[in-house]
């Protein structure tokens, strides 16, 4: 009984540490000698060619984020941390090493650039004698608390001109200082202490000018005001002599000039003497009628006859009120309302709207209209009488498959019957509705409530219903498979290794596969591992794939709809 119940605990330690110490409430031995354990371990390890791996962790943010106990104990991989850790007092405590450690006797140095007393954190270093702070190293800077005594320092030569600077703050600054800063301050020669800059307002009562000295900077500043016809005294500009110059000589006339202007004039000053010169009008802006081509803006009045010996463009709104004849090619582009008798004897294109007055009205035996061809040109066809004949529709829902009648009254009746077991055909309602015959949809068939399926005299009490059994697919392989929409159980019957590869998680949130591994022939090969993994770039669970190994063992993933497949059953 005892040798059974140690070969059992020896599969268990071997096959699944984890599962014993879900199930265990005392003391655990893995390793050799599972039944020797040391009365004051609740955990331990032997092993002659096999260690204890702590956890490797690359970023401790997400661990500490779950408030760690003290004492927790990890392996920090980042570059320039690793070593041991241990949880203590709410930080990460690295564990020291003769390598890290600083010994008060003297340390053998190797690296200058990698050896130090000192923070790696921006931590001030602080070092103290008899608990009482004499220098601070923050961030590179040397801060010194209590009194400073140089001793030995040599001497510098006359030449030399750097000076040691103490600030407000205590801070210590190395300065260059010129050999003036040496010799007396000086203004045009005069060497006296204190010097005063006045000025004279003679003259200047409205001071136009005037001289300020900023005593806290030593600026002196000299203003001089700008001649604008105010000031007793001030500066001329460059353009004000300029204007003055050219004020004393005569103003003559330019040519005509084709581009328009806003004042229909122009004034030059920039040659020698200025210039005047009248501006072509245009349809925005004032000026003269040219001999070019021009365009008009706002309404104008010709009390006498417009000719146009090369043809008359009118793209406007025009009105013609009196007899007009159109004589030549014209070309009418904007609406025009012709009120009088008009009378066209050539080729007269209208590209916007015509409006006419006074057109007469038809009898009921005209049945001659105007019609425009695929030419762009207006035509007179003949039309059947029953044309103009008026005709009304409606609908219902009558009968028992679609029909169309007319009455007398050319009424138009369109009855479609609504879909039942008792139609030959009808239309789909937003009602409850019962259907007779088989159904096959080619495309996708989307249900937003429930679906009760083999009953169709009760409504469904979950989202799917069914009142029967159930078929999905299944699927053998005997080597290498990718799964796709149409799948759902994959069978590996393969005697070699074999990788069954997961289509895309995206878009298939919910989507279950079953993929299980079974015996090929009569050995369960361990090494005809059957790999289930993700495309690349997407997981299974915190990784890209994992392995069967056993025959009869299976695994049941579903899809999260974005870029993971999670494990179900195992």
């Amino acid at each position: 009984m005892r040798t059974s119940l140690r070969n059992v605990v020896r599969v268990m330690l071997i096959g699944g540490v984890g599962l014993i110490a879900t199930e265990a409430n005392a003391q655990l031995k893995v390793g050799k000698n599972p039944t020797s354990i040391q009365k004051s371990a609740i955990l331990e390890l032997e092993s002659d060619k096999q260690g204890l791996l702590l956890p490797r962790v690359a970023d401790t943010s997400l661990m500490t984020s779950l408030n760690p106990p003290d004492g927790m104990i990890i392996y920090w991989t980042a570059s320039g941390q690793e070593g041991f850790y241990v949880r203590h007092n709410y930080t990460w405590e690295r564990m020291a090493t003769k390598a890290s450690s600083w010994d008060i006797l003297g340390n053998a140095l190797t690296n200058a650039a990698t050896q130090f007393i000192g923070s790696t954190n921006p931590i001030p270093f602080v070092m103290k004698a008899n608990n009482v702070e004499g220098m601070r190293i923050d961030n590179g800077n040397v801060i010194v608390k209590n009194d400073l005594t140089l001793a030995g320092i040599t001497a510098g030569a006359n030449t030399l001109l750097d000076a040691v600077i103490v600030d407000g703050t205590g801070k210590v600054f190395k300065r260059t200082l010129t050999k003036a800063a040496f010799s007396d301050f000086m203004i045009n020669g005069s060497a006296v202490l204190n010097q005063t800059i006045v000025e004279d307002l003679t003259g200047n009562a409205a001071r136009d000018y005037q001289f300020n000295t900023n005593t806290a900077t030593g600026v002196h500043t000299l203003t001089i005001a700008t001649q604008d016809g105010t000031k007793g005294i001030g500066l001329l500009t460059s353009a004000d002599w300029t204007r003055f110059d050219k004020a004393t000589k005569a103003l003559s006339v330019a040519a005509f000039s084709t581009t328009s202007n806003a004042n229909g004039l122009t004034i030059d000053n920039t040659g020698a003497n200025p210039t005047i010169a009248l501006n072509a009008a245009s349809d925005l802006m004032p000026g003269g009628v040219s001999i070019g081509t021009q365009s008009f803006g706002g309404d104008k009045t010709f009390t006498g006859k417009i000719t146009g010996n090369s043809g008359l463009a009118i793209t406007g709104v025009t009105t013609i009120a009196g007899a007009t004849t159109i004589t030549g090619a014209t070309n009418i582009t904007g609406n025009t309302d012709v009120t009088g008798t008009m009378h066209v004897t050539s080729t007269t294109k209208l590209d916007n709207t015509l409006t006419l007055g006074n057109v007469a009205t038809g009898v009921a035996l005209d049945s001659t209209v105007l019609l425009l061809n695929s030419a762009n040109e207006v035509v007179s066809k003949k039309l059947p009488a029953s044309i103009f004949t008026p005709m009304t529709f409606t609908q219902d829902h009558a009968g028992t498959d679609l029909k169309v009648t007319k009455d007398a009254a050319n009424l138009v009746t369109v009855s479609i019957p609504q879909a039942d077991p008792s139609v030959v055909g009808g239309l789909v309602s937003n009602a409850s509705q019962s259907f007779a015959g088989n159904k096959r949809f080619a495309n996708d068939v989307a249900v937003k409530s429930t679906l009760n399926i083999g009953d169709t005299s009760n409504i469904a009490n979950s989202t799917l219903q069914v009142q029967g059994s159930v078929s999905m697919a299944i699927k053998e392989v005997a080597a290498s498979y990718t799964v796709d929409a149409t799948d759902y159980t994959v069978i590996v019957k393969s005697t070699a290794a074999a990788t069954i590869t997961l289509p895309t998680a995206a878009g298939a949130k919910g989507r279950i596969y079953t993929i299980k591994k079974v015996a090929a022939d009569a050995t369960n090969n361990l090494n005809n591992a059957v790999t289930v993994k993700a495309i690349a770039g997407q997981f299974i669970e915190d990784g890209n794939s994992i392995d069967i190994y056993n025959d009869w063992t299976f695994i049941t993933v579903q899809s999260n709809g974005v870029d993971t497949w999670y494990i179900i059953k195992k």
